[in-house]
């Protein structure tokens, strides 16, 4: 292409000349030009002026086509290689090129070639892989490497090649093998939450419609810790501890009384069966920290390991993720509650034997946990636990909605409502009870 180019370049510069020093061997009649003979001559004669007056000012553009090299197909070139080893120089046209007249000296510009062939020394030195075409060969969808596939696949795996040891000498580490340190990921993930909220009520003895002043104080803590290899494996522990005191005005035996109390611990073995589900076993015990009593009475009608509850259940667990909300619900159709009573006077309020302290029965198990984020600020959690021994039934719902005021403070709604007839019924003769508060306090997260 560079000779057609050469050739047409040199037709081009020597048509005048050509046509004077032939004028006088043409015919008479000849000799005289049409117009557009004469128009044409004189559009050569002007591009030969102007090719006379032509200089390299280095404004160079892709349109240059000594930047061909560099941007056409990935091809291996010898004049680079031959000029950087001295075989060729940057003199100027090559002797094969002088039988065609050779480029005109201007376009000699070595600066140039020399750039250009240090960037083709560079890809042919540091990624020899790229080059996939030869400059005698042409395209080549194999490349110039024949010792190599188009594709190069490792053989060996991460792991075992982290488990070696490079045993290849460098003189950087004075001749040593170079071992590499594996670290293990961690799988255990932490988190606790801490929320202390408070109420107060305050009436004067002279309130026209009555009533009494009280304060509540409730501290709420929850402490996880997860394992999850991502893979198969789920080992899920919760801690849960709430504790509240109140003092009533009108309540002239006790100081403080609790209104909220539980210790409760959940462990859950989850193995991956298909997407969304996993075999699982869980065990759920939970008592409480202070004796419970009722205002101006001394008796004690709960209090900790009076009663404590244990339920060990093997099942399955579907959970639900979406943009906002978590949906996780354990059925276990095999399961065993095991109910212990410290207190003998207290056996019988919690479906043990009189003069038993203990309790163990066999039924179906379901526990389902989640958490909606309604809006930005307002939250709902829940859990819902229910089992029977196919005699007796005990159903818990617990609900809280918390509304975030800022990152600290928080004003919380606790609803729990529950169904228990393995207990004595109450003065209404009904087995349902409910529990509501409604506090503002402090949240902390870690």
């Amino acid at each position: 292409m560079k000779r057609l180019f050469t050739i047409f370049l040199i037709a081009i510069l020597c048509a005048p000349t050509f046509a004077q020093k032939n004028k006088s061997a043409l015919p008479a009649d000849s000799v005289t030009m049409n117009p557009i003979t004469q128009k044409y001559l004189h559009s050569l004669d002007s591009l030969k002026q102007s090719f006379d007056k032509w200089e390299y000012t280095g404004a160079d553009t892709l349109g240059n086509p000594y930047y061909f090299y560099l941007f056409s197909s990935p091809t291996f070139y010898a004049a680079p290689i031959k000029r950087s080893i001295g075989q060729i120089s940057y003199s100027g046209p090559s002797e094969a090129d002088s039988s065609l007249g050779g480029l005109p000296t201007y376009l000699s510009r070595p600066s140039l070639d020399e750039q250009i062939d240090n960037e083709l020394l560079y890809v042919y030195t540091s990624s020899p892989w790229l080059i996939v075409n030869d400059e005698h060969q042409g395209e080549s969808t194999d490349g110039i490497r024949t010792d190599l596939p188009a594709e190069v696949k490792p053989n060996v795996k991460l792991t075992e090649r982290f488990a070696q040891t490079i045993e290849t000498p460098n003189a950087e580490t004075g001749g040593e093998g170079l071992e590499i340190a594996v670290r293990k990921p961690n799988f255990w993930k932490f988190s606790a939450d801490f929320a202390l909220q408070f109420l107060q009520n305050y009436v004067t003895d002279n309130w026209y419609k009555g009533g009494e002043s009280n304060y509540s104080l409730k501290a709420d803590v929850t402490l996880r810790a997860n394992y999850d290899n991502k893979q198969k494996v789920k080992f899920l522990n919760t801690l849960e501890m709430r504790l509240g005191f109140q003092k009533s005005q009108n309540d002239n035996t006790h100081k403080f009384r609790t209104n909220s109390d539980l210790i409760r611990l959940t462990n859950q073995l989850n193995i991956t069966a298909v997407k969304h589900w996993d075999y699982t076993v869980m065990l759920q015990s939970w008592t409480q920290f202070y004796p419970g009593y009722h205002a101006n009475d001394t008796k004690v009608y709960s209090d900790f390991m009076s009663p404590f509850e244990s339920v060990l259940s093997v099942g399955m667990t579907y959970t639900l993720d979406v943009k906002k909300f978590h949906f996780d619900a354990t059925l276990s159709p095999i399961a065993g509650k095991f109910k212990y009573v410290d207190r003998k006077d207290l056996a019988t309020s919690f479906g043990v034997k009189a003069g038993k302290h203990s309790h163990l029965e066999y039924g179906s198990n379901i526990t389902a946990n989640y958490k909606w984020d309604i809006c930005k600020n307002v939250q709902w959690r829940g859990r819902i636990y229910f089992f029977t021994d196919y005699s007796k039934t005990q159903v818990e719902w617990e609900n809280t909605f918390n509304l975030q005021i800022n990152k600290y403070l928080s004003t919380r709604l606790f609803l729990f409502p529950r169904f228990d007839d393995s207990a004595a019924r109450d003065k209404n003769g009904t087995y349902f009870q409910f529990l509501e508060e409604l506090s503002v306090g402090f949240n902390i997260s870690f």
